[in-house]
């Protein structure tokens, strides 16, 4: 029996352009010897679906019907190119789901631009109160939140969608690759600022962290695009709106500060990858001493002997790492770059470090995807799982340690938190 065929699942605002893709795609595949075919949701409604209207109930059935469709044809091995609005992103979620493989991709424009355009004037009627219920503007349609591929059309032609939606067929389902790229990537980045180091000198610091963080994130965002191009990417540089369920994290230069000083090494280069819901693959480059730490081969080295050390920022170190070391016993080392102080706990030169001002993903994923994969505790301050690749890039709060120091050092957060908020009410 043949492979099953993936299903394309083209979702998006009526007049987007859906169906014109869907049919420039089949008919790149059907040229290339690949079995497709396409499930259009007016001709699908045409054929089958006459009784049903526009209300909630009535839509998650059409797609429930074009669902069935496409995975009766997916389990004979046929490509299945869905262009279909269905607003609601329960009923996408339950195809993806039930179908496998499963690629959901976002056509999208700005609204006012799909007014203008209204080759149909179905906007113009809706906007008249001519017909209700219609998606966009009397009725919601719920974005999804990690779609595999993003299309902006009102920025991307349709062969260059299709060309994009070809690369994302064409990329690699194994995450060892992933890993090996994060780590071929990381330290490329980090040769590239050693370079620029050396060429521009320290006369003019402000002049070199920008040139660091330019360089470093058009290497980065270059390489993505070449390697995965179907990929979405997040950047300290262009934070924009990346999302996907294929999200590359990056931070191109860690620590900018640090970068700008001759005889600081305390700065690093973050990659992450964000996939199906958890921190797939990782590497943290700190180029200064010829360091890299990736998720393939991470390993948590043996605690240093002496007191218990909290990593902290040497130049605005946080009230609640102060509070903790008083409550721990511990004592505070300065350093430079939060991927450098999350380091510092994987190789033992530190035991913890926490943040509670918030940060933004990409200033902790690559190193944290790094703790993980060599077995380190990492959370949000109250214990809960961090969690990447949301809408909102902030992440108030973490915290890493060893294992076997979290619930010393849960307990302790949540002592100190109370008492703060004690003294804050005036009970202290």
């Amino acid at each position: 029996m043949s492979a099953p065929g993936t299903v394309i699942w083209l979702t998006g605002l009526s007049g987007v352009g859906k169906s014109t893709i869907a049919r420039l795609l089949a008919a790149e595949l059907d040229r290339q010897g690949v079995p497709t075919e396409v499930l259009d949701g007016d001709e699908v409604r045409a054929a089958l679906s006459t009784e049903l209207g526009f209300a909630k109930r009535d839509r998650d059935t059409q797609v429930r019907r074009v669902g069935y469709l496409a995975g009766l044809l997916a389990r004979h091995g046929v490509t299945v190119v869905v262009a279909l609005i269905s607003p609601y992103r329960e009923a996408r979620d339950a195809m993806r789901a039930r179908l496998a493989p499963f690629l959901e991709v976002h056509v999208r424009a700005p609204l006012e631009d799909l007014i203008d355009r209204d080759p149909k004037g179905l906007y113009r009627r809706a906007l008249a109160g001519e017909i209700s219920g219609f998606t966009g503007i009397s009725d919601p349609y719920e974005a999804p939140l990690h779609p595999d591929l993003v299309i902006d059309t009102d920025r991307c032609t349709p062969d260059a969608a299709v060309a994009r939606l070809l690369a994302l067929l064409r990329a690699p389902a194994d995450t060892d690759s992933d890993h090996i790229l994060a780590g071929d990537l990381a330290a490329a980045a980090g040769r590239r600022l050693l370079d620029l180091r050396a060429e521009h000198g320290f006369a003019a610091p402000d002049a070199l962290r920008a040139a660091g963080d330019v360089r470093a994130h058009r290497f980065l965002a270059d390489r993505i695009a070449e390697h995965r191009p179907g990929d979405a990417l997040r950047s300290e540089e262009a934070p924009g709106d990346g999302t996907g369920a294929r999200l590359w994290i990056v931070d191109p230069l860690d620590g900018t500060r640090e970068f700008g000083e001759p005889d600081r090494v305390d700065w690093a280069v973050h990659v992450a990858l964000w996939r199906e819901g958890r921190l797939a693959a990782g590497a943290v480059a700190v180029p200064g001493r010829d360091l890299l730490l990736t998720t393939r081969d991470a390993v948590a080295r043996p605690r240093e002997p002496g007191r218990f050390r909290i990593a902290v920022s040497r130049t605005r170190p946080p009230a609640l790492a102060g509070a903790l070391a008083g409550e721990l016993d511990a004592d505070l080392v300065p350093m430079g770059s939060a991927g450098v102080k999350i380091v510092s706990v994987l190789l033992g030169a530190t035991d913890l470090y926490v943040h509670g001002g918030g940060q933004h993903e990409w200033d902790s994923a690559a190193p944290v995807a790094v703790a993980l994969a060599a077995g380190l505790h990492a959370s949000r301050l109250d214990g809960t799982p961090l969690v990447y690749g949301r809408p909102d890039a902030w992440l108030p709060d973490l915290l890493v340690c060893r294992p076997d120091d979290a619930d010393r050092v849960l307990a302790a957060v949540r002592a100190v938190s109370v008492t703060h908020t004690r003294t804050r009410e005036g009970r202290v």
